[in-house]
């Protein structure tokens, strides 16, 4: 059985939320934006990025774990960065127990508050937020 993917899970479904799409044009992505959108930055995008943390599982046998996961919100003024981070919170904190692009996420909260800025090397606005993802590490159907 493959391992799940938890990032791809998480990038369909605020790809899937018809607010999150109309304002990003479903420019969702995981890891970091392609080389291909940054000419056309800043405009509204979101990357979803793993990050380090703490595992919620660890030391137990369970087929889980929890991922921590940065939320990346782009827009043309920083006001607009952190409407677009508060709907992609929205949509993050509602899911429970959903399989998800074959991944079954049990939830996904914020793992801190929020913070906005101007990305240090494009100054292009963004909101940070981080969060915390409960699923299963087997891919399931």
């Amino acid at each position: 059985m493959a391992e799940a993917d938890v990032i791809g899970a998480l990038v369909e479904a605020l790809k899937a939320d018809s607010i999150i799409s109309v304002l990003t044009a479903d420019r969702v992505f995981g890891g970091e934006l392609p080389k291909g959108e940054t000419r056309d930055m800043p405009r509204h995008a979101i990357v979803l990025a793993p990050s380090g943390g703490v595992s919620l599982a660890q030391g137990s046998f369970v087929q889980h774990d929890t991922q921590r996961v940065d939320l990346l919100a782009y827009a043309e003024t920083p006001k607009e960065a952190n409407a677009l981070a508060a709907s992609a919170s929205r949509v993050l904190r509602s899911i429970r127990r959903q399989i998800l692009s074959g991944c079954l996420i049990h939830w996904a909260e914020p793992a801190g508050g929020f913070s906005a800025r101007r990305d240090g090397a494009t100054q292009w606005p963004v909101a940070f937020q981080p969060y915390q993802v409960f699923h299963a590490l087997q891919e399931v159907s």
